[in-house]
């Protein structure tokens, strides 16, 4: 088992990693895409972003793009980038999970799949409350908060006169 499938799984991560981890990869062979490098760490604070994405900016130079885990991964990302003449949403595309309240500050704004703790409060309360709910497992949407952390790839659209 490879060091990110062990991170992935360990027992001491709440089980959302897991399916964090397997809905991107699910979502990336549907899309025919893979990743290039992955590179992993058992503590998600921005000085481990930072770390992780130095030492993949001096083994690579044709990064393109970074998904981290967490933004708290992200943040140190940006300052590992920045290191290394770099900038996320201008030359590196950088997502995120959590839509942390310093997100939007950063600059570039970071674009984050957002945990919706409100609705999630809510539908627990829900279920605390219902008489006999249905055993199971239940889900809230995950909404994307795109700000300006992504690289656009768009071609240029090309004006024509008729």
């Amino acid at each position: 088992m490879g060091q990110n499938q062990v991170v992935e799984r360990d027992l001491f991560r709440s089980a959302t990693v897991e399916r964090r981890v397997r809905g991107i990869r699910g979502r990336m062979d549907e899309l025919g895409l893979a990743f290039v490098a992955e590179e992993s760490c058992w503590e998600w604070e921005p000085d481990n972003g930072y770390d992780v994405t130095s030492r993949l900016l001096e083994r690579r130079d044709d990064v393109r793009a970074l998904l981290c885990m967490n933004d708290r991964l992200a943040f140190g990302a940006y300052q590992a980038l920045s290191e290394h003449g770099l900038r996320a949403g201008s030359d590196v595309s950088v997502v995120s999970f959590d839509n942390d309240e310093l997100a939007a500050y950063l600059r570039p704004g970071l674009t984050t799949v957002s945990l919706p703790h409100e609705e999630m409060g809510r539908e627990a309360v829900r279920l605390l409350l219902a008489a006999a709910p249905e055993p199971g497992e239940y889900l809230v949407p995950m909404p994307l908060i795109e700000r300006s952390s992504v690289v656009d790839t768009a071609p240029p659209s090309s004006a024509s006169s008729g």
